[in-house]
């Protein structure tokens, strides 16, 4: 989910790569000034509406709704495990969320980031490939998936360091890290398989009655998953524009 809504940032600063007159896509903000924190709190909230339409422009796809082609997640815990593969995934909401804060600390030898954002509403969809085990009980299942999560409140922490390529000065970034809250989590998957259908419906209502204590068990997983997301689709930017062009000193 949220790790779909990351992409918007990353992506967002690319428009200082080239000949792109980035200011009408955003604010650019100075990291060495006093209120570079308000400024960032503009600039991306600016960047959420220009990227949930895509940027030609840039080359950057659309992000509301994102899509991802497939992504595969194993669970082991005790008699149970699971496997399941999904594809053609849709993630919608991110061009509702507001940013409330954000925190820079960057000078040459270091950059951390922070962001503060609420979505109202996130819906993700996509279709399912998936095999389980309980004990000796085996089942497998196939169909389509949604997940709608409510009042979600997260923060955004971006660690980098600082890499020399020809004598210019580039922020590789090491970490992302993410812990999502939510106000609610409502679970659907279908099944073509009709002889595990009974054991799917099941499924449906012990998941969605217990969501909260699945999901904090299930955080670990998906946040292995958005830091390497995270990490990569950063790079991708920040190993090609300058640092000084991403966050000047003087304007």
């Amino acid at each position: 989910m949220s790790s779909y809504s990351i992409v918007f940032f990353f992506i967002l600063f690319a428009s200082s790569f080239g000949q792109i007159d980035i200011a009408k896509y955003f604010k650019i903000c100075n990291r060495t000034v006093q209120d570079v924190n308000e400024c960032l709190v503009e600039a991306i909230q600016e960047g959420i509406i220009a990227m949930s339409g895509g940027i030609k422009e840039l080359g950057a796809p659309p992000v509301d709704p994102y899509h991802q082609e497939e992504i595969r997640v194993e669970y082991k815990n005790n008699q149970i495990m699971a496997t399941m593969t999904m594809k053609d995934i849709y993630v919608e909401g991110l061009k509702l969320a507001k940013v409330h804060n954000a925190r820079l600390r960057a000078d040459e030898d270091y950059f951390h980031l922070e962001v503060d954002i609420t979505t109202p509403r996130v819906f993700v969809r996509g279709k399912y490939i998936g095999e389980g085990r309980y004990n000796s009980l085996r089942i497998n299942a196939k169909g389509e998936f949604n997940t709608t999560m409510t009042d979600l409140v997260y923060t955004w922490k971006i660690d980098g360091i600082p890499e020399k390529k020809n004598n210019t000065t580039y922020m590789r970034i090491k970490s992302f890290y993410m812990r999502p809250d939510l106000g609610n989590l409502k679970a659907y998957i279908s099944n073509d398989n009709i002889d595990s259908k009974s054991i799917i419906d099941f499924a449906n209502n012990f998941a969605n009655q217990n969501w909260r204590p699945l999901y904090r068990e299930m955080l670990p997983y998906a946040q292995e998953n958005w830091n390497k997301i995270g990490i990569r689709i950063a790079n991708k930017i920040f190993l090609k524009v300058p640092y000084d062009q991403l966050f000047p000193e003087e304007m």
